[in-house]
């Protein structure tokens, strides 16, 4: 069988590299030729993410353009094209027809809710979005992977048959993200958060909070790794840019994970990974209880769900000044990591919806 993946980012896009690329080794052992194509490069995406820079921005989307013309007439000589999120970033679903009607068979694979604009932070490029797009798309494709239950009730409402919908979780290699030693009395505790700029606004909310926390009697740090720098009113952070390369040294510094999230349509219909990212190194988390967060952390079990600044507070500080807690979560959440959120329970659901779709 061969499948040609057509992805928007290169590898260092979180879901480009966790719904696509680290099911690669996987699907070649399994007899599944595979060729990925990305709409930018690695060496072009940073461009696309400075400010101002239009003219190459320009430039980059006319060559994308280009690529995907030359992805829509190779498709002939593939068995399905599997489409991760968007083949085109702007307009219609041009392109997704396109690829369908070379290849016969398309999966449509989201895990956030692009159906609309989001309500975190504005981007002025959405006035040349299809927000209609995905719905289109669903109801298009042979099959459609979705990264949680909420998105799955999203794709009911268009997809031809409720058999056509699968929930595959964004999830980790546990192989990699493991556990690093452990002290279980440290003498500084690190609260930390990992992710994208475009979700510091949910970490604003918790400055109070952790202006709070700091004055108690245990040392603490705060790490927030990919988020944009902002004021925290005098409080230390260390707001570490990302890099591909420390990722799991970076979550294994963590000693509790957090993930605030607001309330709304766009972060139901997120996939919780951060609080899997946690989990695979053994750590316990605290979050919103909000989409598929909901279904990921046993209350009591591997950690909190906080709703106001109060639970934040009494929450954090429960497990900031009980080390076994601590231990115990981490454990827990590390379990069911390996059971529910490892590439190595997904894999085969995958190949399973490729093996079906090409049928």
């Amino acid at each position: 069988m061969r499948v040609l993946f057509v992805i928007p980012h290169p590898i260092e896009g979180p879901s480009s590299r966790f719904r696509v690329y680290q099911f690669l080794p996987y699907l070649r052992t399994h007899e599944v030729e595979v060729t990925v194509r990305p709409f930018m490069s690695s060496r072009l995406t940073p461009v696309v993410y400075q400010p101002g820079r239009l003219a190459g921005k320009a430039l980059i989307t006319a060559w994308g353009t280009l690529k995907r013309a030359g992805d829509a007439l190779a498709a002939t000589r593939y068995d399905l094209v599997y489409v991760l999120r968007e083949a085109f970033p702007f307009g219609p679903p041009l392109f997704e027809r396109l690829l369908d009607a070379a290849a016969g068979r398309l999966v449509f694979d989201f895990d956030d809710s692009i159906w609309m604009p989001s309500l975190a932070y504005s981007n002025p490029l959405d006035r040349l979005r299809d927000f209609g797009k995905p719905a289109k798309v669903i109801g298009l494709a042979r099959h459609i992977v979705v990264g949680s239950e909420y998105l799955r009730r999203y794709a009911l409402r268009f997809a031809l048959q409720p058999e056509r919908v699968t929930v595959i979780p964004t999830v980790v290699d546990t192989a990699t993200y493991r556990p690093a030693a452990r002290v279980a009395q440290r003498a500084r505790i690190i609260i930390g958060w990992i992710g994208t700029a475009r979700g510091s606004s949910y970490l604003r909310e918790l400055v109070g909070v952790m202006t709070q926390l700091a004055q108690g009697g245990r040392k603490l740090a705060f790490k927030f790794v990919g988020a944009e720098p902002f004021d925290t009113a005098g409080l230390a952070v260390e707001f570490k840019p990302w890099r591909l390369e420390d990722e799991v040294a970076d979550l294994q510094s963590f000693d509790i994970g957090i993930m605030p999230l607001t309330d709304d349509e766009e972060t139901r219909g997120k996939c919780g990974f951060k609080l899997i990212q946690y989990m695979a190194v053994g750590i316990p988390v605290v979050c919103s209880p909000v989409g598929a967060n909901l279904d990921i952390v046993e209350e009591g079990g591997n950690g909190f769900f906080a709703r106001t600044p109060q639970e934040w507070l009494a929450r954090l500080q429960l497990l900031i000044e009980n080390d076994d807690m601590r231990v115990h979560f981490g454990a827990r959440g590390r379990e069911l990591a390996e059971a529910r959120f490892s590439l190595a329970a997904m894999a085969p659901r995958l190949l399973a919806v490729l093996r079906e779709a090409a049928a």
